[in-house]
């Protein structure tokens, strides 16, 4: 019984901890909205909205009470806005651009990220791309297709999907039930591994070909050699022989360390922009983390996978900043001074340290207060700082005190197409690239679906990279 799942509202109030999101398979019909869990039946649905399912009547009276009253009322609205857009057949940019609409208007009235979730993430046919809510408006069925559970079409048009788009869906959905099944173990999906013990040696990231490579020949998990393909992708036939249980065990540490990576790709990716700036011998390290969110927060002691890459470093310190910055005084705006985070018993034993400090507000705010020095590192992971909403109002002047500083700043990007609007713009700026947009050796593992940019196409995070300094 998935109890966690069922009361993560309470868990998240009783600390900071990664919970699921809103399951993908739950807005598109197969899981219960409330414990993410397949129904015995059929899901029980919102008469309201039509778009909550639910396993039980009990998990419906439950997720009325801590969430779904708040959203009902917005997803009814985006629902007649669904029919208002009606056609009997739209092209993929048509059905885009109208529930970009729809979906902007139902986060406004929500203010909840489940509600645009669900709004943007909704069950569509993938010929006519009538959503699940017109086609119910006229008794027309949306069916799901049988392997991968998250495409579908409906049952005037019969579309199918390529296999790789299914195995793509297949591979996002197994990964997204081991998060479920991860915080029922755990009660946290935050996934926190570093290397153990820290390393003696500085081994350079930029000689690794990739995670597989990283986690073997780097880290400390040399055991999966034997059991798990390069590419993560499955389990070596060298595993056909173990037991049911072993078997198990394997494929649970493969979709861990997939789920590990969503985290190290923040430390591994500094620290390979370590090495192109020949920062890696430093004994101390000022890091300024932009647009920081609970993301970072969460993922904060990964970090430390900094030190024990870097024998040199002995000193780590780590400022978030950003609107949505976490502030342990509980402020709606300000500085949060530096305090001591915790370290490894070898780390402690040889007197290293780290250490975490957070204002909440606009880096080049920030830059303008006495709490402002100069960092060695400015690190900005999924920016959007040109294609984002708060491009013009939060980015655009940091951007320029940035490029004034001479301070070497790193960048990521969920895909080439914003890596390079991100270069076009920063070369108007005249500023210096050190390291052109590449794609990301250290980007996440764990794919995500995107559902209003490019039919079918996964992104993960830190995807592509690059790093900027002073001016030319």
């Amino acid at each position: 019984m998935p109890i966690k799942c069922k009361e993560r509202e309470r868990i998240v109030a009783s600390g900071h901890v990664g919970v699921p999101a809103l399951p993908v398979s739950a807005v598109r019909g197969f899981t219960c909205f409330r414990c993410f869990s397949p129904p015995p039946g059929k899901l029980y649905r919102c008469l309201g909205c039509k778009r909550a399912g639910y396993c039980s009547k009990e998990c419906q009276k439950l997720d009325w009470a801590y969430l779904h009253k708040k959203l009902c009322k917005p997803l009814r609205e985006a629902n007649q806005c669904e029919l208002d857009f009606y056609q009997d057949k739209r092209s993929w940019e048509q059905y885009s651009n109208d529930q970009m609409k729809i979906v902007r208007q139902v986060s406004a009235a929500a203010g909840h990220a489940d509600a645009y979730n669900i709004v943007q993430g909704q069950p569509y046919c993938i010929n006519c791309h009538r959503s699940g809510i017109q086609l119910a408006q006229l008794d027309i069925a949306l069916d799901a297709c049988a392997d991968c559970r998250l495409v579908s079409s409906c049952n005037k048009c019969q579309a199918t999907h390529p296999q790789s788009v299914c195995d793509a869906y297949k591979a996002f959905y197994n990964l997204e039930q081991f998060r479920i099944s991860l915080f029922e173990d755990v009660g946290d999906t935050s996934v926190i591994t570093c290397t153990e013990p820290p390393r003696t040696t500085h081994k350079l990231l930029k000689t690794c070909s990739g995670w597989y490579d990283y986690y073997v020949n780097i880290s400390d998990k040399g055991e999966i050699r034997d059991s798990i393909t390069p590419d993560f992708s499955r389990l070596t036939a060298a595993t056909c022989n173990l037991s049911p249980e072993q078997h198990e065990f394997e494929e649970r540490r493969r979709m861990f360390l997939i789920q590990a990576s969503d985290n190290l790709t923040m430390p591994l990716t500094i620290v390979a922009a370590l090495e192109d700036l020949s920062l890696t011998t430093k004994t101390s390290l000022s890091i300024h983390l932009l647009g920081a969110t609970g993301r970072e927060f969460l993922a904060i002691n990964t970090y430390e996978e900094i030190l024990h890459l870097l024998p040199a470093l002995n000193s780590l310190s780590i400022t978030a900043i950003g609107p949505a910055a976490w502030l342990n005084n509980a402020a709606t705006s300000g500085f949060q001074p530096m305090g001591a985070l915790p370290c490894c018993d070898t780390c402690r034993a040889q007197s290293r340290q780290r250490s975490l400090s957070s204002y909440k507000g606009l880096y080049h705010d920030f830059a303008s207060t006495t709490s402002y020095s100069l960092p060695d590192l400015v690190v900005a992971f999924n920016s959007g700082h040109v294609d984002g909403d708060d491009a013009d109002t939060a980015w655009r002047d940091t951007i320029k005190m940035i490029i004034e500083s001479g301070c070497p700043a790193l960048f990521t990007t969920y895909n080439a197409r914003e890596a390079r609007s991100e270069q076009a713009l920063l070369h108007l700026l005249g500023a210096r690239f050190v390291v052109a947009p590449e794609e990301n050796v250290w980007r996440g593992m764990a794919p995500q679906p995107e559902f209003l940019d490019r039919e079918f196409e996964m992104w993960v995070q830190n995807s592509w990279r690059y790093i900027i300094q002073g001016r030319e």
